[in-house]
């Protein structure tokens, strides 16, 4: 139990002012070990190519904190709170990479803050899309061609969106009594689907074409299917074809 200072209010324990004395201390020593990973990790940085606030920033700082903190556990009825200064850091180094966002039509600012550091090798699967370490170097190879991604991306998708644009005009005004619409399609390889961009072109009584569409707004069906014929059984279809060749 902890004794009442009617002045200053709870004082601590001999164990509980040894909690604190190790958590202030480990602080300080995680703080010092941070301090000295993030000027490694900088300098590797630096000398592999990268240009600080072009490549990456370095926000990092030890900073002094005032704040309750929680020690102890509560399994055993140790756990106690109290009103701490400690020191503790903040910020690190991000890597500064570019997006498209189609919403917003635009190429935006993307922070890569999730890579490690293990002796020359670096692993960051938002640039690598695995878990393998590459060198300084490969990381900044891999970060230009993400900025450039977001600028490729951009201008394919200008250019597919007015290419839909025209190949959904010229068939509104050939087809005037369907619906025609921008839809999000499926194509499978037997294991695995894909999303896929295509034009649909819906009628009255259910049947719809689907249709590919090129950079140049052309286009060509994909799928169809006619609902006047699903529900006939085999003799009705067979004079379906017939009449469909008198």
């Amino acid at each position: 139990m902890s004794q009442l200072d009617l002045f200053e209010g709870v004082i601590l324990t001999q164990e509980q002012e040894k909690k604190v004395e190790n958590f202030i201390q480990s602080q300080q020593d995680r703080s010092e070990r941070q301090l000295i990973e993030n000027e490694n990790i900088q300098n590797a940085l630096i000398e592999a190519g990268f240009i600080e606030n072009i490549d990456f920033k370095n926000t990092f700082e030890v900073k002094t904190f005032t704040h309750d903190v929680t020690l102890g556990y509560s399994y055993n009825d140790s756990q106690f709170t109290t009103n701490l200064t400690h020191v503790d850091i903040k910020g690190g180094i991000t890597l500064l990479s570019k997006s498209y966002d189609p919403k917003l039509d635009k190429i935006i600012d993307r922070d890569v803050r999730y890579f490690s550091r293990e002796g020359d090798k670096f692993e960051c699967s938002s640039l690598t899309g695995n878990f393998r370490k590459i060198k300084a170097s490969t990381m900044l190879t891999k970060l230009q061609e993400q900025r450039s991604k977001a600028e490729r991306n951009m201008i394919n998708y200008r250019q597919t969106t007015l290419a839909f644009a025209k190949a959904i005009d010229t068939l509104k005004s050939k087809f005037p009594n369907a619906n025609i619409l921008r839809i999000d399609d499926y194509d499978s390889n037997g294991r695995n689907y894909r999303t896929v961009k295509r034009i649909k072109a819906q009628f009255e009584n259910g049947s719809f074409i689907t249709f590919n569409v090129s950079n140049d707004g052309s286009y060509r069906i994909n799928k169809k299917y006619d609902a006047a014929i699903v529900g006939l059984d085999s003799d009705q279809l067979m004079e379906h074809f017939t009449n469909q060749n008198k």
